[in-house]
């Protein structure tokens, strides 16, 4: 599952930074968890709280920071950005942690990008919201960018012809976002957006919507959604016999989504890294070496906890990261301080731009 890895990813950049110098004190250095446990978004929560405990007993086993154990305080966001903003106010105001990370769609992120920014917590973020570091200075995000995304899809509808595209977009910040940035560069890339549908994530059908879709003679539909909706939207389509490619966000580049479409014959495109497929790399790519180390080391590490993985937990077969590769980070010299390692982050960059591949997958990857 590489969600999950690329998520221990993320906490080791924050074990790197409180790890630099002298504690403040004995107790133990606490790091803020937020994860969609519930929800839409349940199915990418479960990933990143599991990556996130493991990496935390794999720091505790080795003898934790300087000396202090390291410990997680998290909570469930309930896939919703009001949660999220509630959850980030408590674990800076009560549980007084030095960092946080999580989140997994762009509404949530936002609502804690104004915590973190607000209170000075610098917050890893995993989703396509767009930093903005003149007012966004403790947020920093992993994942590509919605524009990044949606101009990848585009280039490949370029290649394969298409050029009526239809939108099929969920009510509400993340319909907008998906929206906007599909006009933005439809022009550019020769896309003409013929109509768009929308509707409800917690819907049980959107036959209605995709029949409305389907006088629209497109060639290809664009929902900019993630888990659930996204595999109703290819189940229907299916049973529909509505034989269009499905263009869906790239918070679905991971297996566990697979599993969702597994016995969906609708062509769905998802936008991913390229790191998402390390070892089919050029040796002479920088992050391939060191995705491949960090890979087989989480994995090792999975291995050693139990004979026999449980269904949720990744395989080394699945496993690879997704984003960047583990960057060299500067070390604060002093004191592990929300400032310090905020500015430690500030300095994390890439070794290479990743643009990323576009997966095609009528219910699997090729």
């Amino acid at each position: 599952m590489k969600r999950f890895v690329f998520s221990v990813f993320v906490l080791m950049v924050f074990v790197a930074l409180v790890a630099a110098g002298p504690a403040w004190s004995k107790e133990p250095i606490k790091i803020g968890g937020i994860f969609s446990l519930t929800g839409y978004l349940s199915w990418l929560g479960e990933y990143k709280k599991k990556a996130a405990e493991l990496k935390v007993e794999m720091i505790n086993q080795a003898g934790g920071v300087n000396g202090q154990q390291l410990v997680l305080i998290s909570y469930d966001d309930n896939s919703s950005p009001e949660q999220a903003s509630k959850v980030a106010q408590r674990l800076i105001s009560k549980d007084q942690v030095v960092a946080m990370a999580g989140t997994a769609s762009v509404p949530l992120s936002g609502a804690v990008a104004s915590m973190a920014n607000r209170y000075k917590i610098p917050t890893i973020i995993n989703s396509g919201y767009a930093v903005d570091t003149s007012k966004d200075p403790y947020l920093f995000n992993t994942s590509h960018k919605t524009d990044f995304a949606v101009i990848t899809a585009y280039k490949v509808f370029q290649k394969k012809g298409i050029k009526k595209l239809a939108l099929l977009m969920p009510i509400g910040p993340l319909g907008e976002i998906g929206g906007t940035a599909a006009r933005k560069y439809a022009a550019e890339y020769g896309v003409t957006i013929v109509g768009e549908e929308k509707f409800d994530v917690k819907a049980a059908d959107v036959t209605a919507q995709l029949a409305k879709i389907r006088n629209m003679n497109p060639q290809a539909i664009f929902a900019f959604v993630t888990g659930e909706p996204a595999a109703l939207i290819g189940r229907n389509m299916d049973q529909l016999s509505f034989k269009v490619p499905l263009l869906v966000s790239h918070g679905n580049a991971n297996p566990g989504f697979l599993k969702l479409v597994s016995n969906v014959r609708t062509q769905m495109l998802v936008p991913s890294g390229k790191v998402m497929k390390p070892e089919a790399l050029p040796d002479s790519d920088p992050p391939k070496r060191s995705s491949l180390s960090s890979t087989r080391n989480i994995s090792r590490s999975i291995r050693n906890r139990q004979t026999t993985s449980p269904p949720n937990w990744p395989t080394p077969s699945t496993s690879s990261p997704r984003g960047c590769a583990p960057p060299v980070l500067p070390i604060p010299s002093s004191f592990a301080t929300p400032s310090k390692t905020s500015r430690a982050l500030s300095g994390c960059r890439a070794s290479t731009p990743l643009p990323p591949k576009t997966i095609t997958a009528p219910g699997r990857t090729t």
